[in-house]
């Protein structure tokens, strides 16, 4: 029932800030450089949220608050807030702290859970922001007791008074997801707030967030001079390690050895055997000349020819043919001499 609630009335201040940018002028972007809030310095124009008694927002800001239930609200505990734009003729004159206006809520003789937000679109995730808005409460238990004097605190509440950042963009005042700052009371004096946080989505939501504990009279919250900056871009995505290619160690070739050179062998000069001389015509065998020898093959030399001795060549083969033949010559010699000394 509680986060209907809640849905409803951040429905309806959306519906009235819509409403009222239609008649009035568009909203001004008056962040400058860096800046990235739209309208920091609460000023004009101011939405108007309907069904919701005294309850003007600063445009594109939103207003957020938690509705108690029933018996809450009748003891002025939870209760919702009234939302009114502060101007300098405010006594005691310091409840603007630049410009012409500041933004104010507050309740009466109760306490709330409440505070403003807006949503931060185009930045770059992975940025570290940093939000930063001056704030100042007043908080007097009452009045009749003298001990507020000029409009300062005086037996104040504790304000719980915070800021924060949800990274993702959302609206969960609750959610684990949210970066808040240190709470301060910040009585009666303009006092900074400031947190920081890495944007994890596109769009980021700042937030202000206050909750009396007392039901005092008088519980007042002022902002003014609100700033989201990038105080560290998006880290530069590593590369890779790239293989770097291991030059291929070239085997070393050990250099073949240099071959010794052979000095050539002196080719044996071919003695051709002389054919031995007979004192009796012999036949001898004609030596052949030796075959043209190939080059670059080495000539093979003639076969040695064993000697024969004479008697051997005399009584063998043709040699024995051709000594009968030589001894019938000797004998025809002789008997023709012996016959013709006899007719002598």
């Amino acid at each position: 029932m509680q986060k209907v609630l809640v849905r409803s009335i951040v429905t309806l201040s959306v519906v009235a800030l819509v409403f009222t940018s239609l008649l009035a002028s568009p909203v001004i972007t008056l962040a400058q450089g860096p800046n990235l809030i739209q309208n920091p310095g609460f000023e004009q124009p101011y939405a108007i949220l309907p069904e919701k008694e005294n309850c003007a927002i600063a445009a594109p800001w939103i207003a957020w608050w938690i509705q108690g239930t029933p018996g809450e609200t009748s003891q002025g505990y939870r209760v919702a807030p009234e939302y009114k734009a502060a101007i300098r003729a405010d006594f005691p004159y310091n409840r603007v702290r630049n410009g012409e206006l500041a933004q104010q809520y507050f309740h009466s003789f109760g306490n709330f859970q409440a505070g403003v937000y807006q949503l931060v679109s185009n930045v770059a995730v992975g940025s570290k922001l940093r939000f930063e808005i001056w704030g100042m409460t007043w908080s007097c238990d009452r009045e009749s007791k003298g001990n507020c004097d000029k409009a300062t605190s005086g037996d104040p509440s504790p304000m719980h008074f915070r800021i924060g950042i949800d990274p993702y963009g959302g609206a969960d005042y609750f959610s684990p997801n949210v970066v808040w700052s240190p709470e301060q009371n910040a009585y009666d004096v303009w006092t900074l707030f400031t947190v920081e946080a890495v944007a994890k989505k596109s769009t980021v939501t700042v937030m202000v967030y206050s909750y009396p504990d007392y039901r005092s009279q008088d519980n007042n919250v002022y902002l003014d001079d609100a700033s989201l900056v990038v105080v560290a871009p998006p880290p530069v995505p590593t590369k890779a390690p790239t293989n770097t290619p291991v030059p291929t160690a070239v085997p070393t070739q050990t250099p073949l050895p240099t071959a010794t050179p052979v000095p050539p062998t002196a080719v044996p000069t071919v003695v051709v055997p002389t054919c031995p001389p007979t004192s009796v015509p012999v036949v001898a065998p004609t030596c052949q000349p030796c075959p043209p020898t190939p080059v670059p093959q080495v000539p093979t030399p003639c076969p040695t020819l064993a000697p024969v001795s004479l008697m051997t060549q005399l009584t063998s083969g043709q040699g024995l043919l051709v000594s009968l033949a030589a001894l019938l010559a000797i004998v025809g010699a002789f008997a023709i001499g012996f016959g013709l000394g006899r007719r002598k």
